[in-house]
């Protein structure tokens, strides 16, 4: 992964339909997990909230949100602690929304919410 990108030409959902047709993006932000990155994710996808007035910007947003949670969870479970890979969760959160465990899902969401795309570069899939 690069950067965020805008929607594939022809991709007219909106952001609510997009986290809707993604069980990885809806259970994530049902969860708690979000707290712990969520402004700092939104500096690296955009903003997919109605804090965003431009409903294209929204789109993109929860797009590459969702591309960003796929990549995570299809992440080798071999290299990444106390995670299981392409189980439709981002691994590792505590009930409190914090990542618990070093080197899993959710600090490599945490890290990847700070200093962006350069953290996805070089993981195994």
């Amino acid at each position: 992964m690069t950067g965020p990108v805008s929607r594939p030409a022809g991709d007219h959902r909106s952001a609510q339909r997009i986290i809707e047709q993604s069980l990885i993006t809806r259970r994530f932000l049902d969860g708690r997990d979000h707290y712990q990155v969520g402004d700092d994710l939104k500096l690296q996808v955009g903003d997919w909230t109605n804090a965003n007035p431009d409903p294209e910007a929204r789109a993109d947003a929860a797009y590459n949100l969702d591309k960003v949670l796929r990549f995570i969870d299809n992440v080798d479970d071999q290299t990444l602690h106390a995670s299981v890979s392409r189980n439709g969760y981002i691994d590792g959160f505590s009930d409190s929304g914090y990542a618990r465990v070093e080197n899993s899902e959710a600090s490599l969401l945490r890290r990847f919410s700070w200093y962006g795309y350069e953290e996805l570069r070089n993981q195994p899939t």
